[in-house]
């Protein structure tokens, strides 16, 4: 269900592709950091108030806070809970953060982060 796109787990980007905050520009994460989850790492999806969600799945977003209690009401991938994203700068939300129910297959957790909120360089 889930694989990594790249095999290293470093702090930096590596030349890879940068993705920053719209608001704040503070850097989230890089393209190194992207995660296949049911085999991709773009998703789309449409919440219950009916705003569709376009984002990438990433392993590690230093750049990111989860906030809130998690919950798996309504989540869009089964046996994960998930909590609000923010960015660490300025407080835009900018996505979610997952967490697997079980520990029993990994990954433990990862983010989904909206393609609207993030400028790629």
């Amino acid at each position: 269900m889930f694989n990594f796109i790249s095999d290293t787990h470093t702090t930096g980007g590596n030349g890879n592709m940068a993705f920053r905050c719209t608001i704040c520009g503070a850097l989230i994460t890089y393209s190194d950091r992207l995660i296949l989850v049911d085999g991709r790492n773009r998703h789309q999806f449409t919440n219950p108030a009916g705003i569709e969600c376009d984002f990438h799945t990433f392993y590690s977003c230093p750049g990111a806070v989860a906030v809130g209690e998690p919950t798996d009401e309504h989540t869009w991938f089964s046996g994960y809970s998930w909590r609000i994203a923010l960015c660490r700068e300025c407080g835009q939300h900018i996505g979610w953060f997952y967490e697997a129910l079980s520990r029993l297959a990994p990954p433990w957790s990862f983010w989904g982060i909206l393609v609207s909120q993030t400028i790629k360089e």
